[in-house]
């Protein structure tokens, strides 16, 4: 049925525990059910919670000890390179694998970061053992020269003659043969402090003897020979590493991928009830599938598993009022398209006719009628076949292509009808008419008010029909959009133009307007005697409220209706802007370089008003399908038809849904 929501079931499922795993997870792969709370739905409150939370936190833990070793290892996705990784793992086998491959990486990093420590503290003593003023001494000697004060450092070599000088017989100055600046100072430790306060004047920079037993240029030939091992070691260790990635990388991505839907599944567990030994798993789905559904049950619980149907009509929630029916929306490609302009304001209720097809069908004639042009519309349609079929399209523009396309062809021919070609009046004779001419303005004008007359009736026979189906038939009599508003509505139009022709106001004609007027007027009183209400605000405020009423009646009539002139208007104006294009190009008729200088101009121009007018005719076509259409009929409360899949799968699943 194309103008209504495609039909759905509740289904009750009812299996042991034991096969609730299994089934979850089959039935998110196929993304068939729209899950509710399955505890709501039993009227006796023997239902209780089936969620396990020490579950999630295994699942949630597992998954994040997986996410930091596949960022630790440096794992890569590759498409078509993936093992595949046994589907009846429990969540027991899979924390067990993740911990054998999580303690292969903490012993390769406990000896990694070993080998760097050490390479560290050895390149520290090759470093000091390197830059030691006196290479060829001892170190050890140094370090056991008790009974004497000694020091090693820098000085700049211009000072030395004058420390010899200064410290006369109180020390011994050692002058390295390789760097003059570097010396070894030998004193008693009876001169120390007065040596030290002398070098200190003379700029001396002590230098620390390193530890070890050689002399310092054989210590250092010792640890860079050790740091070259170590090099080769550290080396080893990281390809190691490199080596448990590309082993276990590929299993790594599968088994955050089986966590995603493990998550998934105790996700969705929480939803379900539970009594005794037994889960029941509530929830959605399109009558069509139906029998698809029961095949995995059937499969899951090997026969044991029991389903029980309930039709959206029978259902005691939403007879009640307390539950809505989720709503999934037919269509192909075209039909998504508009789609999104519906679901953008609202998703429409079960029980609603679904307006995606008078929305495409008014939207397209909006579009075309205020932006006509044969040239214009064809770039637009081209616009839309890259957006469809070009490599580099998000999958958003791919969706929204089949509007473009359908507005370009709704350009093209009212392009015919107006005989416009990229601005241009002079190449095609107008089938119709030109809306720059005196007699075209009017007509223009006039045609649009007749198109939100007839799109306003329709939009209200939808409302009347939305109102009958759900049942409410006093709201489909006396609402102000209902059969006594539309009544109402015509006969206004049909006196005003008898009025017109005639010259004058017959008598007849106004009983018929005041009559449903007069109706709509007591909706208020009538209410409460048909519903059995309560008068809550007295005499005067019902008279208050009935007035009011009525002047919100008539005066939402026809400002809806005169509301539609926009579209004749807008026609005229994109006609005008295209007319200023070519009055330019003829003023520079004979100027040099003119020629050039006017295809630019033609050019840009185009661009300018596809660009600038294209986007006003959008804009003005969404406003008199949200504000002038849907105000009449169309609600938007609804509940998108969201199935439970399995995390990797639902992103792209739920937006095509959505749409």
């Amino acid at each position: 049925m194309l103008f209504r929501p495609e039909q759905m079931v509740k289904v009750n499922i009812l299996l042991l525990s034991r096969h609730v795993a299994e089934t979850t997870r089959l039935l998110g792969r196929v993304g068939l059910l729209h899950l509710v709370d399955a505890t709501s739905q039993s009227t006796s409150k023997l239902l209780q919670g089936a969620s396990q939370e020490g579950d999630s936190l295994a699942v949630a833990t597992a998954a994040n000890q997986v996410n930091t070793l596949i960022e630790a290892l440096g794992v890569e996705a590759v498409e078509g390179e993936t093992p595949s990784l046994q589907e009846e793992w429990s969540l027991a086998d899979i924390t067990t694998l993740v911990e054998k491959i999580a303690a292969r990486y903490k012993e390769q990093t406990d000896i990694l970061d070993a080998l760097l420590e050490k390479s560290g503290a050895v390149s520290r003593h090759y470093s000091e053992t390197s830059q030691f003023p006196l290479q060829s001494v001892s170190l050890d000697a140094l370090h056991n020269l008790s009974h004497f004060f000694m020091v090693t450092g820098r000085l700049a070599p211009e000072s030395l003659p004058r420390t010899v000088l200064t410290l006369g017989d109180k020390a011994m100055v050692i002058v390295s043969d390789t760097h003059p600046g570097d010396v070894l100072v030998l004193a008693s430790n009876k001169n120390r402090w007065s040596v030290q306060e002398q070098l200190k004047k003379l700029g001396f920079i002590p230098v620390s003897a390193p530890d070890g037993e050689g002399t310092a240029s054989e210590e250092a030939a010792q640890a860079s020979h050790e740091l070259e091992n170590l090099r080769g070691d550290i080396d080893e260790c990281r390809l190691n590493l490199l080596k448990l990635s590309e082993q276990y990388g590929a299993i790594l991505l599968l088994l955050r991928r089986r966590l995603k839907e493990l998550a998934s599944v105790e996700e969705a567990r929480k939803l379900f009830g539970k009594v005794s030994k037994l889960i029941c798993i509530s929830g959605w789905t399109p009558k069509s599938r139906l029998s698809e559904l029961r095949a995995i049950i059937e499969k899951t619980t090997d026969g044991s598993g029991v389903m029980e149907v309930i039709s959206a009509e029978q259902d005691a929630g939403v007879q009640a009022g307390v539950e809505e029916v989720p709503v999934k929306l037919h269509g192909g490609p075209l039909a998504k398209a508009f789609q999104m302009l519906v679901c953008n304001f609202g998703i429409p209720n079960y029980h609603e006719i679904d307006p995606t097809l008078f929305v495409g069908l008014t939207f397209t004639l909006f579009f075309g009628y205020m932006f006509g042009d044969v040239g214009q519309g064809l770039v637009l349609f081209l616009a839309g076949l890259w957006m469809r079929f070009g490599k580099k399209a998000t999958s958003f523009l791919r969706d929204a292509s089949p509007l473009l396309m359908v507005c370009g062809l709704s350009s093209i021919c009212f392009g015919f009808a107006y005989g416009s070609v990229f601005g241009s009046e002079n190449l095609l004779p107008h089938i119709w008419l030109n809306p720059l001419q005196e007699r075209g303005i009017t007509e223009v004008l006039m045609t649009a008010v007749g198109i939100g007359i007839v799109v306003s009736s329709v939009a209200i026979l939808i409302n009347i029909i939305n109102h009958f189906l759900a049942r409410r038939f006093f709201e489909g009599v006396f609402d102000r959009f209902g059969v006594l508003g539309l009544l109402f509505y015509w006969c206004a139009l049909g006196v005003g133009l008898a009025s017109v022709k005639t010259g004058h106001l017959a008598r007849g004609g106004i009983i018929m307007i005041a009559v449903p007027l007069l109706l709509l007027a007591l909706r208020g009183p009538l209410a409460r005697i048909f519903h059995r209400g309560e008068n809550d605000g007295g005499f005067l405020n019902m008279i208050l409220g009935c007035l009011l009423d009525l002047m919100e009646t008539i005066t939402g009539y026809m400002s809806g209706t005169v509301s539609f002139v926009r579209i004749g208007a807008f026609a005229i104006s994109h006609a005008a802007l295209c007319l200023a294009i070519y009055s330019i190009v003829r003023m520079l008729k004979g100027v040099p370089g003119g020629s050039a200088i006017s295809l630019l101009i033609i050019i840009a121009g185009n661009l300018l008003v596809i660009g600038f007018e294209g986007m006003v005719a959008m804009i003005q076509g969404l406003r008199l399908e949200y504000y002038e259409l849907f105000g009449k009929f169309f609600k938007g409360t609804g509940v998108a038809f969201k199935p439970f899949q399995l995390r990797d799968e639902t992103i792209n699943n739920i937006k095509e849904n959505e749409k």
